[in-house]
């Protein structure tokens, strides 16, 4: 056999020829191996490296009741003499030294057979850190299992459950021939495997499943037969939960720690809002995830379901005054008007038919009187009512009540829409999100701060018009999107409100709260090109009359885009508006 030394020396030496012959040059010439004897290989090392596995875990447990890592008292622990002697990571030590404990206490059938080459490396894994996890279970383990009725048994109970030729007691007087016999049985029933251990009828699956569908199985044996660890794990994850939502620079940190039971409550509630990425959605999973979790709170809020008998609707709130609200709808992000291109949002182009200081056509203007003295307006909305009855709301304002501090009486002396809550700044894709489909409330101040007149708070988009956009779009128009009315908004669609745009059915549309923002911030441009004539198979989104563009004015389209049906016509003046509904 050779000595352990000899032994090391030739398997150094086999795999120096073995990454020889595999070499990256040498799988990349002529000569290299096909990718099918190349497969097999595979599978043969990482047989291979886990029986080496299997015989450095049977060393460890040797060297750790020898004690002599214990010399000079460098370290107090074997995991930590293990970390510092071969370089490896505290973690990969601590789980090392874990598992060979336990192959060598509570599981030598495992150890067997990883060191054979039958069981894999996962599989033991799995074992390790579900099977032993307690007193009880490590005495399962030991259970003899009669898999006719998968009972625990003892050999004396077996045998009575066979049929057994003993000997007359005359012919065996010491019961020396019983007892050969019944040994016999014992060892058929064991080779046959009507008789196994509790570790021999869990590692029963292990050749057929995979490493995460064995873990259910040992998960199952755990559970089975120490039910009040579980109980005990259960109560200690429960008192572990945590959820830290704080505030930092740019937004929110989140961080926590769930039970399975809550866990899989958000991650079902958010999956159920992401549903596929629609065309051009090219977010990653967390972004999604990060999305979805924020549609689940508008839903709960935008529904009503946090306080029913409240007589004011919790929701987002947030206070600018009219001017800056104007001031920053109808601005770019290089901060030049989106109507008339002065950088200065106080000025306007002559002749353009805007009013002064509003960057607004004077129609849309008329929305709030400019004569109204210095003081907010607060604009109560929802971004996230959508196409619901309007419960919740969002406030903007004008401005803050009282006079400027420190910044003279230009436009340096507004500071931007805020929430109202926390006084951190409003987004401007927010501020042009509820400028399409919010709720407002007008609220004058007078000059020493005092309240002057609160108005009535009303909808931007009023519930006939709402109706009407749901019967024709019927869900968010964008490519690939169908999220259901409750959780879309109406957009401005052809012409936006900051441009001038009018609040009427022809010039909206539903969008749901994500592509609501991107078409708001990406300088998409909608059209309406008319709903196509046939329908499709059941179940396969098609167009919804709504043409997409972004702003290099490419198309936006469903992977296999439909084309639309022709224009049906109208008059001149409604050109690429969509019909009205009916409501």
């Amino acid at each position: 056999m050779g000595s352990l030394e000899g032994v090391l020396a030739r398997i150094e030496t086999a795999v120096g020829e073995l990454a020889g012959l595999l070499a990256p040059d040498v799988l990349r010439g002529w000569e290299a191996p096909s990718v099918g004897r190349l497969v097999d290989a595979h599978a043969r090392i990482r047989r291979a490296t886990g029986r080496l596995d299997g015989v450095r875990l049977t060393v460890l447990p040797r060297i750790e009741d020898d004690g002599s890592w214990r010399s000079g008292g460098m370290t107090r622990t074997f995991a930590s003499w293990l970390r510092l002697r071969e370089g490896i990571s505290a973690s990969t030590a601590r789980k090392d030294v874990t598992t060979a404990r336990r192959l060598a206490t509570a599981l030598p059938v495992t150890r067997e057979r990883l060191v054979n080459g039958t069981v894999g490396v996962d599989h033991v894994r799995v074992m390790t850190e579900v099977a032993p996890t307690s007193e009880t279970r490590q005495d399962a383990l030991a259970w003899l299992i009669d898999t006719r009725t998968g009972e625990p048994t003892t050999p004396e109970a077996f045998v009575h459950t066979v049929a057994v030729d003993l000997p007359d007691p005359q012919d065996d007087p010491d019961g020396t021939l019983t007892r050969d016999r019944i040994t016999q049985v014992l060892e058929t029933a064991v080779a046959e495997g009507t008789l196994v251990t509790g570790e021999g009828l869990v590692l029963r699956e292990a050749g057929v499943l995979n490493a995460d569908q064995f873990r259910i199985v040992a998960r199952r044996f755990a559970t089975v037969t120490d039910p009040d660890t579980d109980d005990l794990d259960d109560d200690k994850a429960a008192a572990g939960e945590f959820l830290d939502v704080s505030k930092t620079l740019g937004g929110y940190h989140v961080a926590g720690f769930l039970t399975d039971e809550h866990g899989l409550l958000v991650t079902t509630a958010i999956t159920s809002l992401l549903g596929a990425p629609a065309a051009g959605d090219d977010r990653g999973p967390g972004q999604r995830r990060a999305q979805g979790l924020a549609d689940v709170a508008r839903v709960v809020l935008d529904t009503n379901q946090a306080s029913p008998g409240a007589s004011i609707l919790p929701h987002l709130n947030v206070t600018v005054s009219w001017s800056e609200l104007v001031t920053q709808v109808t601005r770019t992000r290089d901060g030049s008007c989106l109507t008339c291109g002065q950088t200065a949002p106080g000025q306007s182009r002559r002749g353009s038919g805007r009013r002064p200081g509003t960057g607004l056509t004077g129609g849309v203007a008329g929305a709030a009187d400019p004569a109204v003295p210095a003081g907010p307006a607060e604009t109560s909305g929802s971004p996230g009512a959508g196409a619901g009855a309007g419960a919740g709301e969002i406030g903007v304002g004008v401005g803050a009540p009282g006079p400027d501090v420190g910044l003279g009486a230009g436009w340096l002396s507004s500071g931007g829409g805020v929430f109202s809550e926390s006084g951190g700044r409003v987004p401007r894709g927010l501020l042009r999100r509820l400028a399409c489909d919010s709720a407002v409330t007008r609220v004058v101040f007078g000059p020493d701060g005092a309240v002057v007149d609160v108005g009535r708070a009303q909808r931007t988009v009023s519930g006939q018009m709402r109706r009407a956009v749901i019967a024709r779009d019927r869900h968010c128009v964008f490519p690939g999107c169908d999220q259901p009315p409750s959780r879309c908004e109406v957009h401005h669609a052809v012409t936006h409100w900051a441009q001038g745009g009018a609040t009427s059915v022809s010039n909206s549309a539903l969008l749901c709260w994500f592509h609501h923002q991107l078409v708001d911030t990406r300088g998409i441009a909608m059209a309406w090109a008319g709903k196509p004539t046939t329908t499709g198979a059941a179940g396969v989104l098609v167009e919804s009359g709504w043409v997409f563009t972004d702003a290099r004015d490419h198309r936006i389209c469903l992977p296999e885009a439909i084309e639309p049906a022709p224009d049906s016509g109208g008059s001149d003046d409604q050109a690429g508006m969509p019909p009205a509904a009916a409501a």
